[in-house]
């Protein structure tokens, strides 16, 4: 019988240690700002009771498209005229690890280990370079008076983190995308790229390097390494983007359910296999009516167990969390990590996926926030404390719209697998 949801424990973050001050913008709006941690969650066996590990994004930043909403002043005024980019009012902003102690009714911020580059100096969250074609795959970033910033070959656009017993984290990154390994204090160790886009990095202050398959440079603009877990032995790394790749066209990203979920050999760096993940249809999540399939997307993963994972699935206004079992027979054949192999996993649909025999990870069901009353709706975050205790973050977005996070502490009254 399944484990059942027996309580939910909502613990605001405070609002002093998360305070990152003003930020002005052209026309002299003001926003308050907080440290968003709600990226990811990560746990660390043998660390003390209650200690986990969040991650921060790129730092605040608003979309140009939507700054007359928010700022009363439009893309014209801030962004050059580009709808595409971002406004970043505070281009200096040092992406983070950040640990957290949680308690019966309160959340303290333990330590903020900012990521820094070879030589000590602080990394920021601005947007990497690209040259021609591949400039579609970038932003271009504008401070909060409207001037273009330039593109930071050291610039992380952190969304997830897990903490390896050695001390050391590994981080999964949208610009790339990237896996990053960062040492205790924070420095990264090195970046971990696909094939054919480290002539990107050379200008990098870390050594990067090409490990990842090509095929992954073709991720959907900000849909990167959403969703990074560690197995329990620390041998592998697992990791999904968050939406389908843009794989072979821009627009099979917009409607194909297929997410590659990669296990990848932590002392080999390199890919040890693939399992085909497949997304829910929009319609299940009941709060975001009228969403279309490339609104639906990973959120964050969880490893509990030596071949057991937990999955966020989510909207806007709705998350579920899935509990996956990688088997061998479901590997996928190595031929889908080529990038000229035709059809491409993510072109092909669910009936010829059945017609092929191509096999599909099982998921069940563990917690709806359309159905499990006092869920967050924008889950980003998940980790666990014991077989019986999950943690979940929502992702206040640096407090841009004036929301705020709280950590949700989940008990079930049996084994969650």
């Amino acid at each position: 019988m399944a484990a059942r949801l027996t309580e939910i424990r909502r613990i605001p973050l405070p609002v002093r240690p998360f305070d990152l001050g003003k930020a002005t913008f052209a026309g002299d709006t003001e926003l308050r700002l907080s440290l968003g941690i709600g990226s990811g969650l990560s746990r660390r066996p043998g660390d003390p009771p209650g200690r986990l590990y969040a991650i921060t994004d790129r730092g605040p930043n608003i979309p140009c498209d939507e700054a007359a909403e928010v700022l009363g002043a439009g893309a014209e005024v801030l962004c050059a005229g580009d709808r595409d980019g971002k406004i970043f009012p505070q281009p200096g902003f040092q992406p983070s690890i950040v640990a957290i102690d949680i308690a019966a009714t309160r959340v303290r911020l333990a330590a903020r280990i900012g990521l820094r580059d070879s030589k000590g100096e602080a990394l920021t969250g601005l947007p990497n370079p690209r040259e021609g074609e591949a400039t579609l795959a970038m932003e271009q970033a504008f401070d909060g008076t409207g001037a273009l910033l330039p593109p930071d070959p050291g610039g992380v656009d952190t969304e997830s983190v897990a903490a390896a017993a050695d001390g050391t984290f590994w981080v999964g990154e949208e610009y790339g995308p990237s896996l990053l390994h960062v040492d205790a204090e924070g420095m990264v160790i090195e970046r971990i790229v696909p094939k054919g886009i480290g002539r990107f990095y050379r200008k990098a202050p870390y050594p990067v390097r090409e490990r990842l398959p090509e095929v992954f440079g073709r991720r959907r603009l900000n849909r990167g390494f959403e969703g990074l877990t560690i197995s329990s032995d620390d041998r592998f790394l697992h990791f999904m983007t968050q939406s389908a790749l843009e794989h072979p066209t821009r627009e099979v990203a917009l409607w194909s359910r297929n997410i590659r979920l990669v296990t990848f050999d932590v002392k080999k760096r390199e890919v040890e296999c693939e399992h085909l993940y497949r997304l829910d249809r929009p319609e299940a999540f009941r709060a975001d009516k009228g969403a279309e399939r490339r609104h639906v997307k990973v959120g964050d993963m969880s490893s509990v167990g030596p071949y057991d994972l937990l999955v966020v699935e989510r909207v806007e206004n709705s998350s579920k969390i899935y509990h996956i079992r990688l088997t061998a027979d479901q590997r996928l054949a190595p031929e889908w990590l080529d990038v000229d192999h035709r059809p491409t996993l993510e072109e092909t649909d669910g009936r010829n996926l059945r017609r092929r025999d191509i096999p599909v990870l099982t998921k069940r069901l563990i917690l709806d926030s359309d159905r499990d009353k006092g869920l967050p709706a924008k889950i980003e975050g998940l980790s666990w404390f014991d077989e019986r205790t999950l943690v979940v973050i929502d992702d206040d977005d640096f407090g841009i719209r004036g929301e705020r996070s709280a950590v949700h502490v989940l008990r079930f009254d049996g084994p969650i697998i």
